[in-house]
């Protein structure tokens, strides 16, 4: 009799635990299209101005950073599914902080959404990457799809309240929500598996030390999520009060940007596999800069919307592909070295609010749009320093 191989039920449970992976970083990416269509209504009922918001968002990434550096690998010894279900419930605590905090307490909620971002970005991709090495499917791509298609549903969720006029804080409350249902599924059913790696330490970024080749996902990352980030926080804004569009256009903008994302880390596993790590990574830092300078210097929302349309189609591929960098440099160092090189992506979080704020106060917000094109050409860069790789294919199971 032929025995069945020992790694099939392990294969089989991990399977089963993809869901409610996905459907965490869906409320995650959720929770960030609300806010790009309610950020109008938040900032002008607490008289915030560009300068304010810029530094109520440099706190965000810069405890982000701190708990991706320090916090996360001393929590790493925790159930990853825990370390998982304690980033969402982190922010959604600071998503309903944003609806009822009043002015002089909101650096409380932005300050709790770093906590959020930090743990989620770091240990739903551990997960997520743990997952990918097992079952050989493309979690990854997946995962952030799945981010993507919350930005859909988030913008679709902020556009209705928007366009209602109903009280804006309902949006908030909405996303807290499902941010907390589905901590309690990753909590019931993630992995108890801890987060730490064969690498002890408690400085993630010692990691590049040990691989210093990891810089070179960090700056695809950095790139990408700069942009990404950008088109969160500030696209909202700009459609609206530079470009003077609807609530329904704003929201339809984003939500071209967020489907092409999605559609793209749907399909991008065959692109990735297909053509190789820096093939994927030129072609979307090249893509996401001619994306980019159509949004930018369009000045109907309809072209704006076309130029988000080919930036998200194009660069969607960029970060997984840097994270897919990050297992073939360190495999047996991955807690370490995606939060090390998640940390130096949202080094980019912390001075692009003041630059985009000191730009829209002293020009305009399309000066500030213009800093999204220069950030697609630190992909372009480090795709083309990226060693040449045969192509990537996974046998499906």
């Amino acid at each position: 009799m032929q025995e069945t191989p020992a790694s099939t039920p392990d294969t089989a449970v991990e399977r089963r635990r993809i869901p409610g992976l996905l459907a965490g970083y869906w409320s995650f990416g959720q929770y960030w299209g609300i806010w790009v269509i309610l950020v109008i209504e938040l900032q002008s009922s607490h008289r915030l101005s560009y300068g304010r918001m810029g530094a109520m968002l440099a706190l965000l990434s810069i405890v982000a950073m701190l708990v991706m550096a320090f916090v996360a690998p001393r929590l790493a010894r925790l159930p990853l599914g825990a370390l998982c279900a304690i980033g969402l419930i982190a922010l959604g605590t600071a998503s309903l902080g944003m609806a009822f905090l009043p002015t002089t307490a909101l650096w409380l909620a932005f300050a709790t959404a770093g906590v959020g971002n930090g743990l989620i970005d770091v240990f739903l991709n551990v997960e997520g990457q743990r997952i990918e090495s097992i079952t050989q499917r493309p979690v990854l791509q997946w995962l952030h799809a799945t981010y993507a298609v919350g930005g859909i549903t988030g913008a679709a969720i902020g556009g209705l309240v928007a366009a209602t006029h109903t009280d804006y804080r309902v949006g908030f409350v909405f996303g807290a929500v499902c941010l907390f249902l589905t901590a309690v599924w990753n909590a019931q059913k993630g992995t108890r598996e801890r987060g730490a790696t064969e690498v002890d330490s408690t400085f993630s970024l010692t990691a590049f030390k040990r691989h210093p080749e990891l810089w070179l996902p960090a700056l695809v990352v950095l790139s990408a999520f700069l942009v990404e980030g950008s088109m969160d926080t500030w696209s909202g804004l700009y459609l609206t009060r530079q470009l003077g569009a609807t609530a329904w256009q704003t929201a339809a903008a984003f939500v071209a940007f967020s489907a092409s994302v999605a559609i793209g880390r749907f399909f991008a596993g065959r692109v990735l596999f297909g053509l190789g790590r820096r093939t994927t990574i030129l072609a979307a830092g090249i893509g996401g800069a001619i994306g980019g300078g159509i949004a930018a210097l369009a000045s109907e929302p309809v072209v704006v919307a076309i130029g988000f349309l080919v930036m998200g189609a194009s660069i969607a591929a960029a970060a997984p592909a840097g994270f897919g960098l990050v297992e073939t440099l360190a495999p047996d160092d991955q807690t370490h070295a995606i939060a090390a090189v998640t940390t130096v992506g949202y080094s980019g979080f912390v001075w692009s609010p003041p630059i985009f704020a000191w730009l829209a106060t002293a020009f305009d917000l399309r000066a500030a749009m213009g800093v999204i094109v220069c950030a697609t050409l630190g992909i372009v860069v480090a795709g083309a320093l990226t060693p040449r790789d045969r192509p990537v294919r996974r046998a499906a199971r």
